[in-house]
């Protein structure tokens, strides 16, 4: 699902399922607006994966805003 964070860039969070596992992981992209990529593959921190692949996403989204912050591209401290 891609969300707008400015005028110019917005992020879209999704789910993957790991390799041998029934587990997902939860992943985000960054993009401008206008498509090109600013930071790609962003993988939520999880040891042991998600159960539910929405779960997973929902995890990569809160991550995304975390990450970003309100105004814009902001380093995880």
């Amino acid at each position: 699902m891609a969300r707008q964070i400015s005028p110019d860039v917005v992020y879209c969070s999704y789910a993957l399922p790991r390799r041998g596992e029934r587990k997902w992981d939860g992943w985000y992209d960054v993009l401008l607006a206008n498509g090109r990529p600013l930071r790609t593959f962003v993988r939520v921190p999880s040891s042991e994966g998600f159960d539910d692949p929405a779960l997973a996403c929902q995890a990569a989204e809160i991550l995304a805003q975390w990450d970003l912050g309100a105004t814009g591209l902001a380093p995880r401290p």
